[in-house]
């Protein structure tokens, strides 16, 4: 299986933030996890996060319970294929595994090192979805396109009282599910965390009504989901998100950001949970 840098740096990325052990066993069910394509682990590794009971022991009962499927994962570069026999899983694996103790190690030390190519230029850090360099490529695009289009902008609500109440990391780890769950949404437009508490999806060809529906279901996603605190595992209460809508009808790109924001913080400052058109 050939790892992309970007993917490989995602999964240490994901074991430091969750505080597990970089292992190779952690590392390849961290890098399936993160591909959202074996979707059995995926679901079970979320439900994790959200109990706040994401342990080392946890996340070896789960690389054991698919130990089968992350098999398939490794061998077929990502797409799962027929249950081979247990013979063969089991050499698969022990190959892989021995390529990827290497690679954990050249990685990590790349990592410490400042090596050259850690940071993708057009991928936001926390979140993985574009940045405004990367988001440039993407409303180009749209923008100079036949279609006309519309944008959304989200925002969490209340994201400045949740960060002194609870602290950075609690936020930033709401801000991540949230990227996560635009991304399930609208899988076929690249979401872009355009700023701080910004998030930008351009859907071109769409009817507003349409768009508006998929953006209530961004926020109902968010709505259900409980985070907890880790240390304790107490719930931090409801977490909620508004959006803004805005169709071009022929503006440059930059008005139709400004006009999204200043509609996205009057839906903020309406109590939040909505869509402002």
């Amino acid at each position: 299986m050939r790892i992309e840098f970007d993917q490989a740096r995602n999964a240490l990325a994901f074991l430091q933030y969750h505080r597990l052990e970089p292992s190779a066993v952690n590392y390849q069910t961290a890098l399936v996890h993160l591909s959202r394509s074996y979707h059995p682990l995926y679901e079970e590794v979320v439900a994790a996060v959200d109990d706040a009971q994401l342990t080392d022991a946890k996340f070896a009962e789960l690389a054991k319970v698919h130990a089968s499927g992350i098999a398939d994962w490794a061998r077929n570069g990502g797409v799962a294929a027929p249950d081979p026999s247990v013979a063969e899983r089991l050499s698969t694996t022990e190959q892989g595994l021995a390529a990827l103790r290497e690679q954990v190690a050249a990685l990590t030390a790349r990592i410490e090192a400042g090596g050259v190519g850690v940071v993708d230029a057009e991928h936001d850090e926390l979140t993985k979805a574009l940045n405004q360099t990367g988001a440039r490529r993407v409303l180009d695009q749209v923008a100079t396109g036949d279609q006309r289009y519309v944008l959304l902008m989200f925002g969490i609500d209340r994201l400045v009282g949740i960060n002194r109440e609870y602290g950075n990391s609690v936020g930033d780890n709401i801000l991540n599910a949230f990227a996560s769950k635009l991304a399930n949404t609208f899988p076929e437009h690249e979401a872009i965390r355009w700023a701080g508490n910004e998030f930008i999806v351009a859907i071109p060809g769409q009817t507003m009504t349409a768009v508006r529906a998929r953006a209530e279901e961004a926020l109902q996603l968010l709505e259900r989901r409980k985070f907890k605190l880790r240390e304790s595992g107490e719930a931090i209460g409801t977490v909620t998100a508004s959006a803004a809508m805005v169709s071009d009808q022929g503006n440059d790109i930059e008005w139709v950001i400004e006009e999204a924001r200043a509609k996205l913080q009057g839906a903020m400052l309406s109590g939040g949970n909505r869509v402002a058109v």
